[in-house]
């Protein structure tokens, strides 16, 4: 998919989820502001890690979101200058020698809530795994669940897809509701 198309995805994307929370009683989507280049630069010098261009562009052009019901937060991501840059627990860690994989989680920047029943279980991006185009695999971490960072393409997810699949499936959870 091209990066004019990925784009174009995540706008509709946020614009149905928009819409959405306009339908539910109780419910709201809030926006950070977006941050600027300088504070994207930081955040690479501070991680060490260039960051992906669409999750760069998201965060530059609409900030980060979260969706609140009755004060209570269903979906969000970290704020820019919230986010982590090590696993909860490094023992956690599976596929390598222990030193190798410690480095590893710690490189591993932790960017979304996966769900708001547990504090420690996140999506985050893989440092070992970048496309050609600079994007970084999108991959979930929990926390009693062993954790890897491959190297490999498989199941490549990068940040486009995995946040047009979030809202989506989240649409789709609370439809019912």
């Amino acid at each position: 998919m091209s990066t004019q198309s990925n784009e174009s995805a995540v706008t509709q994307a946020v614009e149905r989820l928009k819409s959405f929370v306009e339908t539910k009683e109780g419910m709201s989507v809030e926006f950070s502001a977006p941050v600027d280049a300088a504070a994207v630069a930081g955040l690479e010098a501070k991680y060490k890690l260039k960051l992906p261009p669409s999750y760069v562009r998201f965060i530059t052009t609409l900030g980060t979101f979260k969706v609140e019901y009755d004060g209570q937060e269903l979906i969000g991501m970290e704020e820019p200058g919230l986010l982590r840059a090590a696993a909860p627990d490094p023992s956690d860690a599976v596929d390598g020698e222990d030193s190798e994989v410690a480095d590893a989680i710690h490189q591993a920047l932790f960017f979304q809530r996966r769900d708001d029943d547990s504090v420690e279980n996140f999506w985050c991006f893989n440092p070992r795994a970048r496309s050609p185009e600079g994007e970084l695999a999108v991959v979930s971490y929990s926390h009693d669940e062993a954790f890897s960072l491959s190297d490999g393409e498989e199941d490549f997810r990068d940040f486009s897809t995995h946040i047009v699949k979030v809202i989506d499936d989240f649409i789709e959870t609370y439809a019912e509701a």
